[in-house]
């Protein structure tokens, strides 16, 4: 089977749409598939014209008027991944086509212009695909809203490596965040409203920020006279797998998630999340505490309460490891990709 993958983001990656086309791409070519890669930055990016001040549309405008470069290598498939900051496919492709929703400008952007605009060209392009794969049942209902056919959609997460012979070392009173700096991620509202105050006033607590984003100068202003809360921008994924073993929670306040993914790798990983209760996060938290949304009161109280109750912190660590390895674990997603691929191209096996 040869697959063509189509995305903006890849390795490395900018956030979640980019670690879930890596981990695809990986997963497959693991199982003997023909992968191919098209994207707009990082590893397999191709040239295209800049004409929009957002280099994901730029990337699905030059798609779009040059649908011969996705018939290049004569794939099976051509796989796409959408969303806000993914790839809008308009033209009529004479290969099936599937698309992954990691969640929708219905989502991100609620009734503001810049959803009025991209709502209906969204729409249009899931519905030229033969199945739209949504990383979470809220990205699923929105797509619904959409007038995406119900027997177009499925519910496919995206994996996580798990490891089942590492040991975790979590340190008392460590705090993490990670993600992009934007303000739909929270890093602020972590680092302000969480790290802050607790480092302040419990005696061995520290905090992590891990990303990068348009927040990095805010960042480090509010953190220069903290030596407590260290913040170290982007990191490779071997220090990412070491700061989530060694945090004790994860703060996530992300204003909306098409899936947690960063909730996912904690929590494979034995480490608790404290988030706001927003769609995505309800999806991937079994592991931790969701609060209401911009209640950073509630917030700043659940983090504290697992930085002391060890038999609280104990039961979610147990729960989110156990939820992440039985659905969410490459054992499960990978062998489900394979059988949608199946199901719309019949006749081409793996």
């Amino acid at each position: 089977m040869r697959v063509t993958f189509v995305a903006y983001d890849d390795t490395p990656s900018l956030g979640g749409q980019g670690v879930m086309l890596a981990g695809m791409r990986d997963e497959l070519t693991a199982r003997g598939v023909d992968v191919a890669t098209i994207s707009g930055r990082g590893e397999h990016a191709i040239r295209y014209p800049r004409v929009t001040h957002r280099a994901p549309l730029d990337l699905s405008l030059w798609l779009n008027r040059k649908p011969q470069l996705l018939r290049r290598r004569e794939p099976d498939i051509v796989h796409a991944h959408g969303g806000p900051g993914g790839v809008l496919l308009l033209r009529a492709l004479d290969v099936p086509l599937v698309y992954t929703a990691h969640h929708t400008y219905r989502q991100a952007y609620g009734r503001s212009s810049p959803r009025r605009v991209l709502d209906p060209l969204e729409a249009r392009a899931y519905r030229r695909a033969a199945r739209v794969l949504a990383v979470s049942q809220s990205t699923a209902d929105a797509l619904m809203a959409m007038r995406v056919a119900a027997d177009r959609i499925e519910v496919l997460p995206p994996g996580v490596h798990t490891n089942n012979d590492s040991v975790a070392q979590h340190e008392p009173g460590r705090m993490l965040f990670v993600g992009r700096l934007e303000p739909e991620k929270g890093a602020l509202t972590a680092a302000r409203d969480v790290m802050l105050p607790l480092v302040g006033r419990r005696r061995g607590s520290t905090g992590v920020v891990v990303g990068d984003g348009r927040l990095r100068p805010q960042m480090r202003a509010l953190l220069r006279d903290e030596p407590s809360i260290a913040l170290l921008g982007r990191v490779d994924d071997d220090r990412l797998a070491s700061e989530y073993e060694r945090a004790r929670v994860l703060v996530m306040p992300s204003l909306y998630e098409g899936l947690g993914l960063v909730a996912l790798e904690a929590q494979a990983r034995g480490t608790p999340v404290v988030g706001y209760d927003v769609t995505g996060l309800r999806d991937a938290v079994r592991g931790g505490v969701l609060v209401p949304a911009g209640d950073v009161a509630a917030l700043r109280a659940s983090t504290l309460r697992l930085l002391d109750d060890d038999a609280r912190w104990t039961e979610l660590s147990e729960s989110g490891r156990d939820f992440v390895r039985r659905e969410h674990s490459w054992d499960v997603i990978g062998p489900r990709l394979l059988d949608i691929y199946e199901s719309v191209v019949p006749a081409v096996r793996a």
